[in-house]
């Protein structure tokens, strides 16, 4: 009868001090792992070796103990022994298990060792199961790297509404807006509610900590500074420029502005043929996962003025506008692209923005809110804006519309001595 025990595997390192944590079977001559997690050293220690008695250290022995009970009643049921199908019953969800009542807590528990509940794992689970966009992966890698960092090798169970209290208040204080902080907040609540209600791996004991009574996410609309219309047309008619790179930073920011305030990555993905008589037709990028109804693409009127920043901007000889992408391109290839060519364009648009001593920094992003500014000052409705910056409905442009009302705030306070 062969022998089962919860060991560090101490032959390959891992990043940050980390050994994988394993189950080794001895069978006579015949030694194999099974890995569940990875641990530092200190960590083992504490929970298997000193076996500290905190909440989240005796149910992280339960599980394991637990594994080791599948392990025996795999072995004794798989006759012949087969080293590759025990492996493959090991990290099997066991379906027999979650619907037999009288089946143990730890039995329960352990339908996937290879999941854990350090949340870093889960994470890295949940990032590799779901379909998502390489920026929300690249978001989501961040807001477990930061979390990590506030706490290192946190478990789904440090996550309470007091931790989170904590880190927000310590975030707060750094430097960060309330708005970044909610957003790693929900992406944390995205992963716990697939652990809890898909993939069914968090025990139903667990206290949710964003359940009612516990920790809010906040809904923040951050204040957006915008230009005033004498600054957009000192950057339209703007023409002392020490270079072209700069030249060209400024007309990419005028035909933003001038095409609906489109995102810079629907520029940089526009084709020539969405330009369709006197309309050009966009799908916006950003909605092409965010919704699964009332898709419809912005319908951009092509008026003399966006003729002649198209002329100016535009790469005839290659079957996208800016001419910077090829038929066939990849999704990291468009992010990399993006993510590069906007940071040159913003480097030059800063050095517009200090020649011209604007009272708001000039970037790519403040094109879509003096676009909408613009609008909203020639007395435009709310459902004509929305309409034109593709919003899917009006209480959309409203919370956007309200970030944009700070120059009132002058018109409040000119009643004052």
């Amino acid at each position: 009868m062969p022998t089962f025990n919860i060991v560090l595997d101490k032959r390959v390192k891992k990043k940050n001090d980390q050994f994988n944590l394993a189950i080794r079977m001895v069978n006579g001559n015949d030694v194999m792992y099974m890995n569940i997690t990875n641990m530092t050293e200190k960590q083992y220690d504490l929970i298997f070796i000193k076996k500290t008695k905190d909440e989240n250290s005796i149910q992280f022995r339960e599980t394991c103990n637990g594994y080791i009970s599948k392990c025996e009643r795999l072995f004794s049921e798989l006759k012949p022994f087969d080293k590759k199908q025990f492996r493959q019953l090991f990290f099997q969800k066991d379906e027999s298990n979650s619907n037999n009542k009288d089946s143990n807590q730890e039995t329960n528990q352990v339908s996937k060792p290879s999941e854990s509940m350090l949340l870093s794992q889960l994470f890295t689970i949940y990032i590799s199961k779901k379909e998502l966009k390489i920026r929300t992966k690249t978001h989501y890698k961040m807001t477990i790297t930061t979390l990590e960092k506030f706490q290192p090798l946190l478990t789904v169970y440090d996550i309470t509404p007091v931790f989170l209290k904590l880190f927000e208040k310590e975030k707060l204080e750094s430097g960060w807006s309330l708005a970044t902080v909610n957003s790693h907040y929900r992406n944390l609540r995205s992963v716990l509610n697939y652990f809890m209600n898909e993939d069914k791996i968090i025990s139903k004991h667990y206290q949710y900590p964003f359940a009612k009574g516990g920790y809010s996410i906040s809904s923040y609309f951050p204040q957006k500074l915008v230009l005033k219309n004498d600054e957009i047309q000192k950057v339209i008619s703007f023409s002392n420029f020490d270079n072209k790179e700069q030249e060209y930073a400024r007309d990419i920011w005028v035909f933003l502005y001038r095409c609906n305030g489109i995102n810079f990555v629907d520029l940089l993905r526009m084709r020539w043929t969405q330009i369709q008589g006197e309309f050009i037709m966009i799908t916006r990028k950003k909605t092409e996962t965010t919704r699964k109804n009332n898709i419809k693409p912005i319908v951009v009127p092509v008026n003399e003025q966006l003729l002649k920043s198209i002329d100016k901007i535009g790469n005839k000889i290659s079957p996208f506008v800016l001419g910077e992408l090829k038929d066939g391109y990849k999704e990291n290839t468009l992010e990399n692209k993006n993510h590069k060519i906007k940071q040159i364009i913003n480097r030059n648009l800063s050095e517009v923005s200090k020649k011209l001593n604007l009272s708001v920094p000039l970037k790519l992003e403040t094109a879509r809110d003096s676009y909408a500014t613009s609008l909203k000052r020639g007395g435009k409705s709310k459902d004509q804006i929305g309409e034109m910056l593709g919003h899917s409905n009006s209480i959309v442009t409203e919370h956007y519309l309200a970030s944009l009302d700070s120059e009132k705030t002058f018109e409040i306070n000119d009643c004052i001595l």
